[in-house]
């Protein structure tokens, strides 16, 4: 019947087109998010690369430097290297917050390796399985990580409050030391889990009384805990060792 009919062949080729040039435009936007998805992993999986041969460079340039420096002159960083991770599972809006993570013990994760993102701190691995592990995030208030102002290099504690996942407070500060607002802060690397330097955030406010021995310090925090999707795991060699140390004169 559509044949024996100019008009109504033309109208039914013109839908058919319609709406098979929908189904294209469908697929072609399916396939072009997948690509993405896919060109992303290795772009991630690239940068962590890249900061793994930046560490090995690093690591071979420090070998040259020992050679004149003071024989107690240890550099931690050479120590370390990163593992690449996927989050499977994030929450922000909680008091205690916890990230789930796709690598576990057959990747090389133990308890206590710090994770980064580009950004900055995320957190420290609490426990592990064979191909999964669970991160304290920064977000929780049990998380506790030594940090220092970057302009004086005093240090004190990053601590959250369980209120906005944008922001933190730094403890330990003393009075005499001069805070500045929108100054820098970073890990201090008094600790096996993150190396020093890691960024951390900002300060925003600072509070000072007469009778305070101590600041209160607002940062805004320098990671988007609510868009995070890769990470890496900070794997120290000599990590074991060193908190064995640090416990036997507790």
């Amino acid at each position: 019947m559509v044949n024996q009919n100019n008009y109504h062949r033309s109208v039914f080729l013109s839908t058919s087109n319609v709406v098979s040039g929908n189904v294209f435009n469908t697929v072609d936007m399916v396939t072009g998010y997948f690509n993405l998805r896919h060109n992303n992993d290795l772009l991630s999986e690239q940068n962590t690369a890249l900061k793994n041969q930046l560490l090995e460079m690093s690591n071979r340039m420090s070998t040259y430097q020992d050679t004149v420096q003071d024989s107690i002159y240890i550099d931690a960083d050479k120590d370390y290297h990163y593992i690449r991770a996927k989050v499977i599972g994030n929450t922000v809006n909680k008091f205690q917050n916890y990230i789930t993570l796709n690598k576990g013990e057959r990747d090389g994760v133990k308890p206590d390796m710090g994770v980064v993102c580009s950004e900055g701190i995320v957190g420290v691995v609490q426990t592990v399985s064979k191909n999964f592990c669970v991160v304290l995030s920064l977000l929780n208030p049990q998380s506790k990580i030594s940090c220092r102002l970057d302009s004086c290099k005093n240090f004190g504690s990053l601590v959250w409050d369980g209120v906005n996942p944008m922001y933190a407070s730094l403890e330990e500060i003393p009075r005499h030391v001069p805070v500045r607002l929108n100054e820098t802060l970073s890990t201090s690397g008094f600790s096996s889990i993150f190396p020093e330097g890691i960024p951390a955030g900002k300060v925003v406010e600072k509070e000072l009384t007469e009778s305070d021995n101590f600041y209160s310090i607002k940062v805004e925090l320098s990671t988007d805990f609510r868009r995070l999707s890769y990470v890496d795991i900070i794997v120290f060699a000599n990590s074991t060792e060193l908190q064995e140390l640090e416990r036997s004169i507790k």
